[in-house]
């Protein structure tokens, strides 16, 4: 019988029966799984507050058949506070949502885990800029999930010379002057975004964080990543999308 003791973030819980759930987490030690945690609904359970979504906590896992079940639970860090403010919650849900549609089952990957606590650790904090968090989360995982755009040299050419650039998602990066009259579908990028980009993925987030950054350029940086995650992501039919995207107008509007 195996038992795995590791840290994990709960993606989704499901109810399942009377007072059971169907947990998946996203693990250390294991990748993504799915977790049933019996008697987890019950409001005195010991595992209750382990098995909300974004709960950050150490699982003693068994494995039986297919599935793992969860015998013990420490939490580590709820994130309570984004359930209550609906702007954090939807970045958060919209983050979880791209890792557990787009991740397979039980391969590990240590620093997107990281990046992950890390993510929540700041939405659920106040007078952050959550797009720009969600933008750094974005291209972070791209990098960590193998498909990191090419933002540091000419994707086509190598040149390191970015003045003038444009950015090719079909290219799958920056294309620098020289080069930029070879293909279709160039989008306009300043080279300051160009230098953003290679900053983020040289930085883990809480650096990023601190940076100071124009809204003229989150917003340039926001606009590629939504065309190139398109491109290369399944993302599509997230609701949190639509909840992000009427929070982005009703502050464009503002």
């Amino acid at each position: 019988m195996v038992i795995v003791n590791t840290q994990g973030i709960v993606l989704r819980a499901v109810k399942y029966k009377e007072n059971d759930l169907i947990l998946t987490i996203y693990s250390r030690k294991l990748g993504k799984i799915s977790a049933i945690a019996k008697g987890a609904r019950r409001t005195k359970s010991a595992l209750l507050s382990s098995c909300q979504v974004f709960a950050y906590s150490t699982f003693t896992l068994k494995k039986q058949g297919n599935m793992y079940r969860v015998t013990q639970t420490e939490i580590i860090k709820s994130f309570y506070e984004i359930s209550y403010n609906l702007d954090a919650f939807s970045y958060a849900t919209y983050i979880i949502q791209l890792i557990d549609y787009n991740v397979e089952d039980e391969v590990t990957n240590n620093r997107l885990f990281i990046l992950l606590a890390q993510t929540l650790y700041l939405f659920a904090k106040e007078d952050i800029d959550m797009v720009f968090i969600k933008d750094v989360f974005e291209l972070k995982f791209l990098d960590y999930i193998g498909f990191k755009p090419i933002v540091n040299r000419c994707s086509n050419c190598g040149n390191k010379n970015l003045n003038n650039s444009v950015f090719n998602i079909y290219e799958g990066g920056v294309i620098c002057e020289n080069c930029r009259e070879l293909f279709e579908y160039n989008m306009k990028i300043d080279l300051t975004t160009v230098r953003l980009m290679e900053y983020i993925l040289n930085n883990d987030i809480l650096t990023c964080n601190k940076a100071k950054v124009s809204k003229y350029i989150v917003k340039e940086l926001d606009i590629i990543l939504k065309r190139y995650l398109n491109q290369y992501i399944d993302n599509r039919g997230f609701k949190s999308l639509n909840l992000i995207e009427s929070i982005e107008n009703k502050k464009g509007a503002e």
